[in-house]
C-alpha cells in the first residue's frame, strides 16, 4: 500500500476530485494548508495606497489518501493532468510507502483496512 499526498491549487480541487471519482477512488482526507515554494507572494495593495501587504504563504489544499501498490500510477496520473495549469505553483503529488493501517472500529489490518477507502466498498 501507498500513501498519496498531493498538494494543490485550492481552485482545481473539483476538478482533481472529479477525476478521482471517475477512476473509482471513493475516500480521501482534505486539508486546507499554507506554504512557500517557487510561486510568487502575493501583493494586497489598499486601493488608497496607504499599506501594502505581503502574502508569504500561498493557499493550498492537501489530499491524503491510501490505495494499492498497483493503482498508484493511475491515481497519481489523475491528479497531475486534472491539477495541472502549466505553471509555476501547481504544486506536487509525493508517494509514500505505508508500513501497516488498523480500521480502528473493525480492528482490521493492513489490506482489509484500506480497501474500504475505495468507492466501491462504501456500501459495506
Amino acid at each position: 500500500m501507498k500513501q498519496i499526498e498531493a498538494i494543490i491549487r485550492r481552485e482545481k480541487f473539483p476538478d482533481v476530485d472529479r477525476s478521482l471519482r471517475a477512476i473509482g477512488v471513493g475516500g480521501l482526507t482534505v486539508l486546507e494548508g499554507k506554504g512557500r515554494g517557487r510561486a510568487k507572494e502575493t501583493e494586497v495593495i489598499n486601493v488608497h495606497g496607504s499599506w501594502t501587504f505581503t502574502h508569504e504563504f500561498i493557499h493550498r489544499v492537501v489530499i491524503s489518501l491510501v490505495v494499492e501498490d498497483g493503482d498508484v500510477q493511475k491515481v497519481v496520473d489523475a491528479i497531475v493532468s486534472s491539477a495541472s495549469t502549466s505553471a509555476v505553483g501547481d504544486g506536487k503529488v509525493f508517494v509514500i510507502p505505508i508500513e501497516k493501517a488498523v480500521d480502528i472500529g473493525s480492528r482490521e489490518t493492513n489490506n482489509d483496512a484500506a480497501l474500504d477507502l475505495r468507492e466501491e466498498n462504501e456500501s459495506k
